[in-house]
C-alpha cells in the first residue's frame, strides 16, 4: 500500500511540474523537435517511477550491435508482451532510443497522461471500432517513418496469469506498413509488482527485460511476413523464464 501511494505521488508531482514548467517551452518548439524533448521529460518521470517502486531492473541484449545500428529514420516499431501497468515506465527506462505508444482509447481522458502522450507523438487507438483503429494505425505509420520509434502491445491488454496471450495480427500492420525494423522486447517480471489482478504494488522485485535483435522487414521475403506475429510471439516467449 505505501509503495503504491509513494509512486502515486512521484507520478503525481511529477506530472505537474513538467506540465507548469516544462510544456509551454515544449509547445513553442518546432514540430520535429517538441515530440523528443517531451519524450525526454517522460524518460526522467519513468526513471522516478521505477525507482520509487523499488523495481531491481535487468536490461539484456540478444545482439546489441545490431541495436545500436539502428536509426531512428529507419522506421522502428517495438513490438513486447505485456504483464504490468509498469511496462511502460520500465520500457521508457531501459531503452535509450526515444519511445512512444499505440495506447488504448481510454487513456486519452486521463490528466496529465493525455496531455503528454499527444505532445511526444503518441497514438490512442479505439479497439472496438474498426474504422478508427484503421486511421489510428495509418497515423502511428506516418508517425514510425517520420522518425519517432513507437511501441506496441500486440496482446491488446494486460495478461491475467502471467503468461504471454496471442498477438493480435492487426496489430502488426503498425510494423508491416511502415517496412522499417520490428524490436522484440520480452518483459519478465512486472507481473509480480503490480497486475490486473492486485492494484497494489510490490516493492524489491527484479525486473528483466530482453531487447531482441532487431528484425529489418525490408530484408524479409512474402512467405516469412506472413506468420509475423506468430514469430515475433515465439521470439518474445523464448526469452521469458
Amino acid at each position: 500500500m505505501l509503495t503504491l501511494l509513494k509512486v502515486t505521488m512521484v507520478a503525481l508531482l511529477n506530472f505537474s511540474y513538467i506540465t507548469l514548467f516544462k510544456a509551454r517551452r515544449i509547445k513553442k518548439m518546432a514540430n520535429d523537435k517538441a515530440p523528443f524533448a517531451a519524450r525526454k521529460e517522460l524518460k526522467k518521470l519513468s526513471e522516478r517511477i521505477v525507482k520509487a517502486a523499488k523495481i531491481e531492473l535487468e536490461v539484456v541484449y540478444l545482439d546489441e550491435a545490431e541495436y545500436r545500428k539502428m536509426r531512428l529514420e529507419d522506421g522502428i516499431v517495438v513490438v513486447s508482451n505485456h504483464e504490468s501497468n509498469l511496462d511502460i515506465p520500465v520500457i521508457v527506462t531501459a531503452l535509450d532510443i526515444p519511445v512512444g505508444f499505440v495506447a488504448k482509447k481510454e487513456m486519452e481522458n486521463w490528466p496529465f497522461y493525455s496531455m503528454w502522450m499527444k505532445l511526444s507523438k503518441c497514438i490512442f487507438l479505439d479497439r472496438s471500432n474498426p474504422r478508427e483503429g484503421i486511421k489510428s494505425i495509418r497515423k502511428a505509420v506516418d508517425i514510425v517513418k517520420k522518425g519517432y520509434p513507437t511501441v506496441i502491445f500486440p496482446e491488446g491488454e494486460r495478461t491475467l496469469d502471467g503468461e504471454i496471450g496471442n498477438f493480435k495480427k492487426g496489430s502488426f500492420k503498425l510494423a508491416t506498413e511502415t517496412n522499417g525494423i520490428i524490436l522484440p522486447l520480452t518483459i519478465d517480471g512486472t507481473f509480480f509488482v503490480q497486475n490486473r489482478k492486485n492494484i497494489f504494488i510490490k516493492p524489491n522485485q527484479k525486473v528483466k527485460l530482453t531487447v531482441g535483435k532487431p528484425i529489418d522487414l525490408r530484408k524479409m521475403n512474402q512467405e516469412n511476413s506472413k506468420n509475423l506475429s506468430e514469430s515475433v510471439r515465439e521470439m518474445i516467449a523464448r526469452e521469458k523464464v
